[in-house]
């Protein structure tokens, strides 16, 4: 039953991405940016689902069985990086038509070389953070007893074929079911859980019968340092990431896209918590040793087939849905900031010729990182450290662009240059400074140079 449930799921949405492309996609617009017609229900929904990832389902299970209610803390950042975009830049940017992260870029500062830099850290990192997203969808197979790579290829084909036909559009609509579909199944599990264990109080009688510290139970247990190391680097990225970005583009304009930021946000903050008790409740109930296999616990023991085949469709959907946006995102960097703006392959306005180079990169993408996650899956890693240069890098450029005036193309370079080289560098001596991660100390020294480069060369400019 459950596999016969996950079976009618995947066909579903399928089926989304060939209407779509039928229904809606005419051009390289309505492919990248569904034509720039995304209201704001539908432009929120695909925000929050764009986080509400395998990490926040699985991983948020995992830190609420070992933290308890301070578990939450990552989906809630997840949640607060989306609402200060609501009031910093989305509807700014939203309102200058770009395509990119790094449109804005070459747009403030001028020339070719900070959209490329730009551009190159962020695609490595998409494409790293994708295959990742291939080894979750196979460990959330392996629930089912389809172990082995069999179910990573066919939950990945699913996704890849899906928004190489339909685009955003598809990623959109599928993203907006997706996302009540893992919403409902978290809630579900988590109200299992309460049921099971007779509501919050019992929930935590049973913890501190186990021998659990009253800090399990604190909204900041995790501690003041843990929890800003936490919400810090997930807030710098959702302020500059393609694949949020893309979705602002997509918003009818500006007004769209700043409420729907918020409505995203809370969104994000709501849900986050169903995890965490999913995994607290796995903790009280069961003998496990690893809070990893929380959700799974879960799924196996308190659940009947039925319901088991939609909380596994949940975390599925969770998985597709961010798979489709780094898909979709990584596919905007080669067509735009590459083949059109770099190599000037061909011209924006030839848009049907466009539409086809747009699918056929999209397909690419997917299928390497489905090489990437089976064949090569220790290289992973070292992609996925871009998203930290990435960080460091071009969160100081994208921001102070914004907020000061005077900030000039060289300081923005030596920026980007800087803060990625102490990044990289954090990373691989494992560098600990007050237990920072390596994008917050490399992002403070790339304050630095951009603000003394920036100064230096004013009245050059």
């Amino acid at each position: 039953m459950i596999l016969f449930i996950v079976i009618i799921y995947m066909l579903f949405v399928l089926g989304v991405g060939w209407w779509s492309g039928r229904k809606y996609i005419k051009g390289m617009t309505d492919f990248l940016l569904a034509g720039r017609r995304l209201g704001v229900w539908m432009c929120a929904a695909t925000l929050a689902a764009t986080h509400f990832g395998g990490g926040m389902v699985m991983g948020g299970s995992e830190y609420g069985f070992n933290y308890g209610w301070s578990g939450a803390w990552y989906g809630v950042s997840c949640g607060i990086g989306i609402l200060l975009l609501a009031f910093t830049t989305a509807g700014k940017f939203r309102e200058l038509s770009l395509y990119t992260v790094p449109d804005y870029l070459e747009l403030r500062y001028g020339g070719k070389t900070i959209r490329i830099l730009g551009s190159l850290l962020s695609l490595v990192a998409l494409i790293g953070i994708l295959a990742a997203m291939v080894l979750s969808a196979r460990n959330a197979l392996g629930i089912l007893g389809i172990t082995g790579n069999t179910g990573a290829i066919l939950a990945t084909l699913v996704f890849i074929v899906y928004t190489t036909f339909g685009g955003l559009w598809a990623a959109t609509i599928t993203d907006a079911v997706q996302l009540m579909i893992a919403a409902f199944g978290v809630a579900l599990g988590a109200f299992l859980v309460l049921a099971k264990t007779g509501g919050i109080s019992n929930l935590s009688a049973m913890l501190i019968a186990k021998g659990v510290e009253s800090n399990y139970f604190s909204f900041w247990g995790l501690g003041t340092s843990s929890i800003m190391w936490l919400l810090l680097p997930t807030i710098m990225y959702t302020l500059i990431g393609q694949d949020f970005y893309q979705r602002l583009f997509a918003a009818k304009d500006g007004n769209v896209a700043k409420t729907a930021s918020i409505i995203g946000g809370i969104i994000l903050v709501i849900v986050s918590f169903f995890p965490t008790i999913i995994g607290m409740g796995a903790r009280a109930l069961s003998d496990l040793d690893s809070g990893a296999n929380s959700f799974p616990w879960v799924v196996q023991n308190l659940m009947n087939p039925v319901i088991g085949g939609i909380i596994l469709a949940a975390i599925l959907s969770a998985i597709m849905s961010t798979a489709d946006s780094l898909l979709t995102a990584a596919t905007s960097h080669i067509v735009k900031d590459f083949w059109i703006e770099t190599f000037k392959m061909d011209q924006i306005k030839d848009e049907k010729k466009l539409l086809n180079i747009s699918r056929n990169f999209t397909f690419i993408i997917g299928i390497l990182s489905l090489l990437i996650a089976l064949i090569m899956p220790g290289i992973i890693d070292a992609l996925i450290y871009s998203y930290t240069m990435y960080s460091a890098g071009v969160f100081i450029p994208v921001m102070g662009g914004v907020l000061w005036k005077s900030a000039t193309r060289e300081g923005a370079l030596a920026s980007i240059i800087v803060g990625s080289i102490v990044a990289l560098w954090g990373i691989l001596t494992k560098a600990n400074i007050f237990g920072a991660p390596a994008e917050i100390y490399a992002a403070l020294i790339s304050l630095a140079i951009f603000v003394v480069v920036s100064l230096v060369t004013q009245k050059k400019r």
